[in-house]
């Protein structure tokens, strides 16, 4: 049994609650806070934008949504500029507000902050202010070429370019901190693997207290049009896990961070104890699709979660299901519990499932915080509680041990033992997460650490693309040969900028350089029939997807590795920034219609999951038949090496046998 971790502070802004008793009686009332999204949360008029026939280019098919609306920040008492924070994206004033509170309901005083660390999901798509900042500079250029009359420059603060790293920084130096601070994206279960790290932190003794959750902000615009494209959304608008009259997902926002100590500490430091987390399992699809669930992966996370709390499954009375409405989905991820419990040995309606998604939506990277702390306050109170709009079961739970609440209930603790509950998180790209906590009892006595050596690791392949240089052997001949710019091929990017550097608005600001010169990828070609790919999908994907699978391919090909056998044991940790040209589409629609096609191709599903940053890793371990961890790490300048750091730990830990490790 592994050490246990104790969660000390929680906090929390979502959809109707501002804070988080109000969150949870919005829970008990069974309360779905999905409603018209209101007009100036668009960058264009819902009406503009609606098409009730669903795949219609540029149309959403749904105006329903789970969003945080009336929220003020108060940037009082952060170690920022009050100013600066005030300019930020919604994003970072959400993820603020919610590490303040979880941090202030801890026991912090004694902590040396150099000792409390930062990790957080946090979805890598475009904030709308980011999206903003692309308007301000493409859409005045192609206005400006067409003969438009100019509009009015936008004074954005141009830190919001840093949208997937940058939030968990902020984080760290508004409060303090200097234990290191990162984001993650491992899609909708992101918030879970925020978690596992932290943990990992606290176990192996480099941390004293960990901040971890999920955020999920992203410009709503977008994840409306990409949803709507995929599919997946409710075109009734109402998301009803387990529910025959289920019809998809509802897009939802917020953050939810928890504070975390180990519960020797916590106890001794006088803390309230709110839960005690005991196990938590991580794995990757190998079968199925990119989109589609697979019994497989979700129970290899299942498993090792019991595995590491040494609990039977039959010990939990409350799950909390990734269940986002989607018919499919909620099928397979009920199919693999009913596997995990096994066919018999169970009582009918012994454990209940519920899904927090039927108030506030899917949070995406925020969803799993937000299905934990439901849990927390299950535990707290002892009340099981109910799944909002479920009408008639779609799932199979007649024959089961499983049942889905209408209304709260009492939770009577079983005979000697604490309330126990469980949580899972599925994510695109069969990212899987599930966790196991209790109810802190006072006689618990803390599992003892014993101290390990740590296994050294070994590089056994590589592979690289910097710029003209191709090859990992010209790589290594310029910056071993002495001369660099004899091997280094200095592009001018001007056939990349979409004209700006041609634009009046662009020189009148001062940027009238003759040379813009760059380091950049003089091409990338991708061999027929090197990717289990259809075609059109890798021509609709951003390059940074691309770039990632072919060099993964080549360091598993330098190690002697066949891509072709399946690796459980092996995951993918790949450092990332938000591309840009994921902005493009957010131009198009605000483009006048003859300008339109100029700007871009339209979102479609193949260029929405080709943008999603944490597919990065996804493609890699999919292709390559990975099934451990594969998830992407986000810190600006340092995501590379915060990759390689969460890898070569994972391997320390034992978890994995082996990992590829990159940055694009």
């Amino acid at each position: 049994m592994t050490q246990p971790i104790a969660i000390v502070g929680l906090g929390g802004v979502f959809p109707g609650a501002h804070d988080l008793e109000a969150f949870w009686q919005g829970v008990l009332a069974g309360r779905s806070q999905a409603a018209d999204v209101p007009a100036e949360r668009w960058a264009l008029p819902p009406e503009a934008v609606f098409d009730g026939q669903k795949g219609v280019a540029d149309h959403v098919y749904s105006r329903r949504a789970c969003l945080v609306q009336g929220f003020q920040f108060d940037p009082r008492g952060l170690r920022i500029d009050a100013d600066l924070l005030e300019r930020l994206d919604p994003l970072f004033h959400l993820a603020l507000t919610a590490a303040r509170a979880a941090w202030e309901g801890g026991r912090t005083s004694s902590l040396d902050r150099q000792r409390v660390g930062v990790v957080m999901g946090n979805l890598v798509l475009p904030s709308e202010t980011a999206s903003r900042l692309a308007t301000a500079i493409l859409g005045r250029t192609f206005e400006e070429a067409a003969g438009l009359p100019p509009r009015d420059a936008e004074a954005i603060h141009p830190l919001n370019r840093f949208a997937a790293g940058l939030p968990g920084g902020i984080v760290a130096q508004a409060l303090g901190l200097a234990g290191g601070a990162y984001t993650l994206d491992a899609a909708c279960a992101s918030s879970l693997y925020a978690l596992k790290l932290a943990i990992e932190e606290l176990r192996a003794g480099r941390m004293d207290a960990m901040l971890a959750g999920g955020v999920s902000r992203p410009d709503c615009l977008y994840t409306q049009m990409g949803f709507g494209q995929l599919r997946a959304l409710s075109a009734a608008g109402a998301s009803r896990p387990f529910d025959a009259a289920g019809d998809g997902l509802v897009v939802g926002e917020g953050a939810g961070m928890v504070l975390l100590k180990r519960l020797d500490d916590a106890i001794r430091d006088g803390d309230q104890v709110h839960a005690v987390i005991r196990g938590v399992g991580l794995s990757n699809d190998i079968d199925g699709s990119l989109l589609a669930p697979s019994n497989e992966g979700q129970l290899r996370a299942m498993r090792a979660a019991y595995a590491e709390a040494g609990w039977d499954p039959r010990d939990v009375d409350l799950i909390e299901c990734h269940a986002t409405g989607t018919p499919l989905g909620d099928a397979v991820e009920v199919g693999s519990l009913k596997e995990l419990w096994g066919a018999e040995g169970w009582e009918p309606n012994r454990c209940v499932l519920g899904s927090v998604k039927s108030n506030v939506g899917h949070l995406l990277t925020a969803a799993g915080s937000a299905g934990l702390i439901k849990l927390v306050h299950a535990l707290r109170d002892g009340v099981l509680p109910p799944t909002a709009g479920f009408v008639s079961d779609s799932v199979g739970l007649s024959e089961s041990p499983f049942r889905v609440l209408t209304s709260p209930a009492p939770w009577e603790p079983v005979a000697g033992r604490p309330r126990r509950a469980a949580l899972s998180a599925f994510g695109f790209g069969g990212i899987n997460a599930h966790v196991l906590i209790e109810a802190y009892a006072p006689s618990t006595q803390p599992d003892a650490a014993p101290a390990k050596e740590l296994p050294k690791v070994a590089i056994v392949g590589m592979a690289t693309r910097f710029g003209g240089l191709e090859t990992l052997k010209e790589f290594q001949t310029a910056v071993l040969g002495g001369d660099v710019a004899a091997r280094h091929v200095l592009a001018k990017p001007t056939d990349r900028w979409w004209g700006v550097e041609q634009a009046a608005w662009f020189k009148a600001a001062g940027h009238d350089r003759k040379d813009f010169s760059a380091y950049l990828l003089s091409r990338l070609e991708i061999p027929a029939g090197a990717f289990r790919i259809p075609p059109r999908e890798l021509e609709e994907m951003l390059p940074q997807q691309l770039l990632a699978l072919l060099l993964a391919k080549e360091a598993m090909a330098d190690a002697g590795l066949a891509t072709t056998e399946r690796r459980p044991r092996m995951g993918a940790f790949v450092g990332i920034g938000l591309d840009p040209n994921t902005t493009n589409f957010h131009v198009r629609w605000q483009a006048p219609d003859a300008l339109r096609e100029a700007v871009g191709p339209a979102l479609n599903a193949n260029r929405t999951v080709g943008a999603l940053g944490g597919m990065v890793a996804s493609r890699v371990a999919r292709e390559l038949r990975l099934g451990g961890p594969s998830f992407t790490i986000s810190s600006e300048e340092t995501s590379g090496l915060r990759a390689l750091e969460a890898a070569v730990r994972a391997l320390q830990r034992g978890e994995l046998e082996a990992a590829l490790v990159g940055a694009v």
